[in-house]
């Protein structure tokens, strides 16, 4: 019998069903718009059901073929990989959701397919013990994107998922290369086992690998400079895609980067180099979406900014730091999800991106214009929203100690955070204080639409309430990160389930 905490499950249940798509699409067309819905409220089943398993032991095994670590591929599950697991579950359940009534071009059984495969390969990279896996994750993540980017096939699509497909696939050859370098080094590819072995290695020796693994990441993380296909993708894409790719894609990315630097290379060494990458993400981002007149490219350079801004708080190397980038992590999933999905709902009722061309709207789409501005008010870091109490981590680690620099550091975010005020509000503004254009009829989005919005919506609301529990999570996640010795010893020590 199958036990339900079985990591393995998380990939092997949207596996089958992303296959039965294929095989019922001929048949039973009508019913494929209804197997993510399923697929992804089992993983999101199976992920909930692991969190007294990892609470309890801390980190969770699942091996194969009955073989332990390292000779065999491992699913690993901790703390921080289970609190992202659960975020891709959760997105992938409520954006299917939204795709029943969303989804009305052709081939739709193809993009059923191509989401299952995007949010199983984003799961997959999150909880996988392998590097090799790590880029085969990859590989599925990319390739899903790219056909979900051009699915409209018009000129705009074909071109942004041609520079998507350009640039993933320079990504994955250099993951790939750094891959094979460590199991050149090592002979191994479980991480934990790398992770051992490199501990006889010097700084110069493991750097080139940590470069080429770095690199490979970053592209699909959208880190600065290195984020060029991301501004066109998202306009590009359906909304509900850009949800996904906004809300879990980047942060999946940049999750196999802190599972590298961290528990693979032991990496503290290249913080400030981080550090830059961080900020340098973080205001290009912010800056470029304040000059946004479309909304989709607001949101998309906001996504980048937002990325910055965690994978900077991650880069400060401590505890508390890290603390705050999960924290930001789970607020910008969560509420930039949200923001997709709504103008989804808009541009369906207002037939363009145009800012200004959304004047008055938020009369009309009362229940739009109040989720919008929750979710943008946690992005922002308003109190009493939850992004608040993010950005005051990432604020309270920085200056742990005083300096020149760390002061500058947090004008630089505080500053950054005045600039996506802003363009937030800018939008608020048209919605609710312009007045609509004569002969303009809008209404709200269509109740399954809407349904998945509120969802989200009413868990940033609890989130936002109750921070606490998350908060002290986020914390022990950290803890159990910086102190990479209980992953390791996990995997290569406690067998499978």
């Amino acid at each position: 019998m199958v036990k339900l905490a079985n990591p393995i499950l998380l990939v092997g249940i949207p596996l089958f069903f992303a296959f039965l798509i294929a095989v019922l699409a001929p048949l039973y067309k009508k019913s494929v718009k209804y197997m993510p819905i399923i697929a992804f409220g089992l993983n999101l089943t199976v992920a909930l059901s692991l969190i007294p398993e990892v609470l309890k032991k801390g980190v969770v095994i699942a091996t194969t073929a009955g073989i332990k670590p390292p000779f065999a591929i491992n699913m690993a599950v901790d703390r921080l990989g289970l609190f992202l697991a659960i975020i891709a579950s959760l997105l992938g359940f409520v954006v299917s959701i939204y795709n029943t009534v969303y989804i009305k071009d052709e081939p739709a059984e193809k993009f059923y397919m191509l989401f299952t495969l995007l949010v199983t390969g984003l799961t997959w990279m999150i909880i996988t013990g392998d590097m090799f896996n790590l880029f085969v994750a990859f590989e599925v993540t990319s390739i899903s994107a790219f056909g979900l980017v051009g699915f409209h096939r018009d000129k705009g699509a074909v071109e942004a998922g041609f520079k998507y497909l350009v640039l993933g696939s320079i990504g994955a050859s250099l993951l790939l290369i750094g891959v094979i370098m460590l199991y050149a080094a090592t002979g191994t590819l479980n991480m934990a086992d790398i992770a051992q072995k490199l501990l006889k290695f010097s700084f110069r020796q493991k750097l080139l690998p940590y470069v080429f693994i770095f690199t490979g990441l970053g592209i699909e993380g959208a880190l600065f400079p290195l984020n060029a296909w991301l501004p066109d993708a998202h306009p590009a894409a359906p909304s509900s895609v850009s949800a996904i790719l906004s809300g879990i894609m980047t942060t999946a990315a940049i999750y196999g980067i802190i599972r590298t630097t961290v528990t693979v290379f032991n990496y503290y060494q290249v913080v400030i180099f981080l550090i830059l990458f961080g900020l340098l993400t973080l205001i290009f981002g912010e800056t470029a979406a304040f000059f946004q007149k479309d909304i989709k490219r607001m949101l998309a350079y906001s996504t980048i900014g937002q990325t910055g801004l965690f994978f900077y708080a991650f880069s400060l190397g401590s505890v508390n730091g890290m603390k705050g980038a999960f924290m930001q992590m789970m607020n910008h999933s969560i509420a930039k999800a949200m923001l997709f999905l709504l103008v989804g709902g808009i541009i369906l009722r207002v037939g363009t991106r145009n800012i200004d061309d959304f004047a008055g709207i938020g009369r009309k789409m009362k229940i739009t214009a109040f989720f919008f501005a929750i979710a943008a008010f946690s992005l922002m870091g308003l109190p009493p929203f939850f992004g608040f109490w993010s950005k005051l981590q990432i604020i309270f680690a920085t200056l742990k100690g005083v300096n020149f620099y760390t002061v500058s550091f947090v004008i630089i975010v505080l500053f950054m955070s005045v600039i996506e005020g802003a363009y937030f509000f800018r939008v608020l503004q048209v919605m609710l204080f312009k007045e609509p254009k004569e002969g303009v009829e809008v209404k709200e989005a269509p109740g399954w639409m809407l349904t998945a919005v509120i969802i989200l919506g009413i868990i940033l609301i609890v989130m936002s309430v109750y921070p606490q529990p998350i908060m002290n999570y986020a914390g022990k996640a950290a803890s159990d990160l910086v102190s990479r010795n209980v992953y390791i010893n996990a995997v290569l020590h406690l067998g499978g389930l």
